[in-house]
């Protein structure tokens, strides 16, 4: 098993995983709820393949970004929209509809039934606010797999901090040492290494925008199967 492979004499007895762009391609539905909420502001819709470069660092990240380059194109007239007014109107578009356009990457399934069979306990470990991310998983079908989850509201602190990490640990009842993190941004590897575990992360993802090759993952794939 590759994963325990990083971990190397010591037991794999978790593994932690992100949600949005390393088992989910959430990108077209934060993309609607993004357009639905700058039009509402009185602004252009960004498109799909912008929004894509902005996601990888929460909600309000995502916002500001957008805000940004909102402003920048603008042709309204007035002052700009608040954050938290866009941030608002984001959150209420999202809520209609978070899941319909979004779609599993191939091989999560089959890799989670997988650890699961095998005794590994996991978790989701995520910077989405938890009452997004519980009916995602239950879209897809992902809680019975990822009992436990831990959202970016969850505690006070979110990713890059070690802290939502250690506590799907302490949930768990698992050490870090013999967990592993597996994402596809900075965050969740600057987050894994603080709380002293491993990151493995999918070239697929997000990481608004980066290239997560020169990110620093202990284990870096192309596709989820080629994880187990």
């Amino acid at each position: 098993m590759k994963l325990q492979q990083l971990l190397g004499e010591a037991p794999l007895k978790a593994i932690l995983f992100d949600l949005d762009g390393t088992l989910v391609d959430s990108v077209p539905d934060l993309a609607a709820a993004m357009d639905a909420a700058l039009i509402h502001c009185g602004y252009l819709g960004a498109g799909e393949e912008r929004v894509r470069t902005w996601v990888g660092n929460g909600a309000a990240k995502l916002v500001e970004r957008a805000l940004d380059w909102a402003e920048g194109t603008s042709q309204r007239s007035g002052p700009p929209v608040p954050h938290g007014v866009l941030l608002d109107a984001f959150y209420l578009a999202y809520a209609e509809d978070s899941s319909s356009r979004s779609q599993l990457f191939p091989g999560v399934i089959a890799a989670l039934e997988y650890w699961q069979q095998a005794g590994i306990k996991l978790a989701c470990v995520t910077n989405k606010p938890e009452r997004f991310t519980h009916p995602i998983l239950a879209e897809f079908g992902l809680q019975s797999l990822l009992p436990v989850v831990v959202g970016g509201d969850t505690l006070a602190q979110r990713k890059p901090d070690p802290a939502p990490l250690l506590h799907a640990c302490e949930r768990l009842g698992v050490a870090a040492g013999n967990t592993v993190m597996v994402g596809d941004s900075s965050n969740d590897i600057d987050a894994a290494h603080a709380a002293g575990m491993p990151a493995a992360c999918v070239s697929y993802g997000y990481n608004h925008g980066a290239p997560i090759a020169e990110a620093g993952a202990d284990l870096l794939v192309d596709d989820f199967g080629s994880l187990r």
